[in-house]
């Protein structure tokens, strides 16, 4: 059942865990790491532990049996607003605070698929049912890159794939437990 509370508590875990992957990225920044790079994707695990701790305390707070999709639409609630924040603080800080950082991100990626351009033209070059790895387009693809770009990449399939399943074992694990009470 969706009410005030359910609304205000997603939310507003959402927002905080969204400030909190920003903080992430701003400390990754600050210690001279690549912020945009596959390290960013560690601040999933302060989504889902909003997720975890908002269910567990929405279903105290409720004191009722649970059904799986409420905790379930839970979750994902969180999760769409803590991505929607974080990535909305990453893009505007990259357009407007330090916007040398998406051409220094470019060049990294460019220059760490050109070393891989060997080893993976060795691994898969030779087979005839593999299909010739197109680097030149992959270059081009990568010189795409934009701040927009960056902000929906927290939207990216794999991502959500992940977190939606992080949101169906929490809404288990909350289902459980408020049906054996």
């Amino acid at each position: 059942m969706i009410n005030k509370y359910f609304l205000r508590l997603a939310l507003g875990l959402g927002l905080l865990a969204g400030l909190a992957c920003f903080a992430y990225f701003y400390v990754l920044k600050l210690t001279d790491a690549m912020p945009l790079g596959t390290r960013r994707n560690l601040g999933m695990i302060l989504m889902w532990v909003a997720m975890a701790f908002g269910a567990r305390r929405y279903w105290k707070n409720v004191r009722r049996p649970m059904n799986f999709l409420e905790i379930f639409g839970f979750c994902v609630l969180v999760v769409l607003t803590a991505s929607f924040v974080d990535g909305l603080l990453v893009a505007g800080y990259v357009r407007y605070v330090e916007p040398s950082l998406v051409p220094e991100f470019i060049t990294d990626l460019k220059r760490l698929a050109l070393q891989d351009q060997t080893m993976v033209k060795e691994q898969f070059g030779n087979q005839k049912d593999a299909g010739p790895v197109d680097f030149k387009l992959f270059l081009e693809q990568i010189e795409q890159i934009s701040p927009e770009s960056i902000f929906w990449s927290n939207f990216g399939m794999l991502r959500m794939i992940f977190h939606f399943l992080y949101a169906a074992l929490v809404a288990i694990w909350i289902r459980k437990m408020s049906a054996s009470s």
